[in-house]
């Protein structure tokens, strides 16, 4: 089985923003509990919602449920909508069905081609368990949903569990539920799944493990699975698979349409000691870099065969007291992403990014925020989607709860034009439209790529709609966890809820109050293709290019390319062959004997900029002298090594 090899991204560009942010006032960043049951002030309709005369949505909208829990996810959205080969769209949301959601169910609705609902304006529960929610679904086997969620049985703790409807479009769900995880008989509940079916018709699930404390180190968990048509089961693996360490609810799962590949992503906090897990040392929710693992076959998956997308610069002390060179990079991956994998078989991630002073403790103006992509196929660039990084004098006013100014990335792509589309959340923070509770109104957003993602047109407001200013429980409008389909059909397909109080209520934001689920339209030919998105700021900083700095930072310069001497040599029969680039490059390492004939692969794939190690067994090889040869593109280094047995 060929493994996609490590790539090591080190983008070295202009400083961004801290120019601006030393100078600026600092807000707490609030702590995300994960707490389900709050006890708060709750208001019932009849609401006096504010008339919106529809002039600035784009596209068409209906209601096809309602719920008390506005915040469908803590990170991550993942795929909550999905339209199936027959044309039927399918949704899953969860549905806090009485004021404070004591009673919390998955729920599931289709709309047919001709526009009718399965269950109008209402939806249909998917589970009967004590209390479930926090769904994804993917669609398969003849448009058949499988809505992947977490549910609370006899036991106290969640676990996920995975629907299958008897028949495409029925809503009569069967209930299955993966192996549980124990660790010193301690039951681990691996819970938030998100769901994929591959080409072969394997389910693929990442999960994430809570301690149900805030702060405290987090375990990202897989398992596949398949269902069987004629039983009508689900058989899953023995057990689970770490994937790796966070403190972040982010993980995601995409699969090709048309090949066997998977990739994943995930966040992995770069705070030393992690992933102790004693309790004793404080952990970060904001402090993270992106992993990635892209396997070519979705066989025998191996999670240790990552790479870092972000590989963020932590703050060095050493530059002190030159504090804006000391706190090195400026930003790091906060706790959403969604990863997507195109028609042509190149693998997508797009990701949510906000400032980080790491030497001011990395609470200081947490709200500006960055939505960013990249892409397999131009490996050593990152492209900005949105650029909310504005408003610092706003700073003293918080989004809420794991909330930030522009978030929440959703992919797709139209099969007919190969056109990329970014969904993604947007809080409207003019301050003369705040609720009154003091929190901005989300909005929804789309931004377009007609060039595979090298560039994305400034994204147009879908929704556009305004809160009055100090706008009771009720009268505010508030689209908030928009999730849309991977599938782009010449009309993109979204779904989010309207809160009508702004704010995540269960972080104790706000009040109770009943609110609506909405299917959201948007044909593609009202999305504007122009004006693009300035491509101007810098993933990393650039060492050595601000005034003040006494020289240059040599660790943060690209090295040259080139080849080193292969260490021991003579050798018998392992040897360490060392080569850097200075970019990213998809290389091959090779060794040949002196009539030039191939005798050994030594590597071969994408690697990132700098240096890499590798080492060369020259068991299967007589003793003698050897070429080893590095490639990357036009450009060949060769050296002699000597092997003796």
């Amino acid at each position: 089985m060929r493994k996609t090899n490590l790539i090591f991204l080190l983008v070295l560009i202009p400083a961004f923003a801290l120019a601006n942010t030393v100078l600026q006032p600092s807000v707490p960043v609030p702590l995300t509990t994960g707490t389900e049951t709050v006890d708060a002030p709750v208001t019932f309709p009849p609401y006096m919602i504010p008339a919106m005369d529809g002039t600035d949505l784009v596209g068409d909208t209906v209601t096809i449920g309602t719920t008390w829990y506005e915040g469908q996810h803590n990170g991550t959205i993942g795929r909550m909508v999905e339209k199936s080969d027959d044309g039927y769209l399918h949704f899953v949301w969860m549905n806090g069905t009485n004021s404070g959601a004591s009673d919390r169910h998955v729920y599931y609705n289709t709309i047919d081609p001709s526009g009718t609902q399965g269950w109008y304006m209402a939806g249909y529960a998917v589970e009967s368990s004590a209390r479930a929610g926090y769904t994804t679904l993917d669609v398969d086997h003849g448009g058949i949903a499988f809505p992947a969620f977490h549910q609370q049985q006899a036991n106290p703790n969640f676990h996920t569990a995975v629907g299958t409807d008897f028949f495409p479009h029925a809503g009569a769900f069967l209930i299955y539920e993966p192996p549980w995880i124990y660790e010193n008989s301690v039951d681990l509940q691996a819970i938030w799944p998100r769901i994929m079916f591959d080409s072969d018709q394997v389910m693929r699930i990442v999960a994430t493990h809570s301690h149900g404390v805030a702060a405290a180190p987090q375990r990202q968990w897989y398992i596949s699975g398949e269902y069987d048509p004629l039983t009508y089961e689900i058989t899953f693996d023995a057990e689970w698979d770490l994937v790796g360490w966070t403190n972040d609810i982010a993980a995601d799962v995409a699969t090709s349409d048309v090949s066997d590949r998977v990739a994943f992503a995930w966040t992995y906090s770069m705070d030393p000691g992690f992933p102790d897990t004693t309790g004793g040392a404080t952990y970060s929710q904001w402090n993270n870099d992106i992993y990635v693992l892209i396997d070519d076959d979705g066989q025998d998956l191996h999670f240790d065969d990552y790479f870092n997308l972000t590989q963020f610069i932590p703050a060095d002390p050493a530059w002190l007291p030159d504090t804006l060179m000391a706190n090195m990079d400026t930003l790091r991956a906060y706790t959403d992403l969604n990863v997507f994998i195109d028609q042509d078989d190149w693998v997508h991630v797009s990701f949510t990014t906000r400032s980080y002073l790491e030497l001011e403790g990395g609470s200081s103006y947490w709200h500006p925020s960055i939505v960013w992509h990249w892409s397999e196929q131009f490996p050593s660039e990152f492209q900005v989607v949105c650029n909310a990084f504005d408003d610092w004098d706003w700073n003293y006013t918080s989004c809420g709860a794991w909330q930030v100014k522009a978030q929440r990335p959703s992919l797709g792509q139209d099969p007919s034009t190969g056109y990329l589309y970014c969904m993604y959340h947007y809080y409207d923070t003019d301050t003369t439209a705040f609720s009154l509770g003091g929190f901005p109104s989300g909005e929804v957003f789309i931004s377009m790529s007609q060039d595979g993602g090298e560039s994305w047109s400034e994204g147009i407001n879908i929704t556009g709609t305004v809160t009055p200013n100090n706008a009771s429980p009720g009268q505010c409008w508030s689209e908030l966890s928009p999730s849309m389909a991977k599938l782009v059909d010449g009309t993109c397909h979204i779904m989010y809820v309207v809160d009508r109080d702004a704010g995540f209520v269960v972080q104790t934001e706000g009040t109770w109050t009943f609110n609506e689920v909405k299917y959201h339209s948007v044909p593609v030919d009202l999305i504007p293709a122009s004006p693009l998105v300035p491509q101007d700021v810098p993933l990393h900083v650039s060492h050595g290019t601000w005034p003040g700095i006494p020289g240059e930072d040599s660790r943060a310069n690209p090295v040259e390319f080139g080849l080193s001497q292969n260490y021991p040599n003579p050798f018998n029969p392992v040897t360490s062959i060392t080569f850097a680039l200075d970019e990213v490059s998809t290389i091959s390492l090779k060794v040949f004997n002196l009539l030039g004939e191939e005798v050994a692969e030594v590597t071969s794939g994408n690697y990132g900029s700098g240096e890499h190690t590798v080492t060369f067994d020259g068991s299967n090889l007589a003793s003698g002298v050897y070429l080893y040869k590095l490639e990357a593109g036009s450009r060949v280094e060769t050296r002699k090594m000597l092997l003796l047995k």
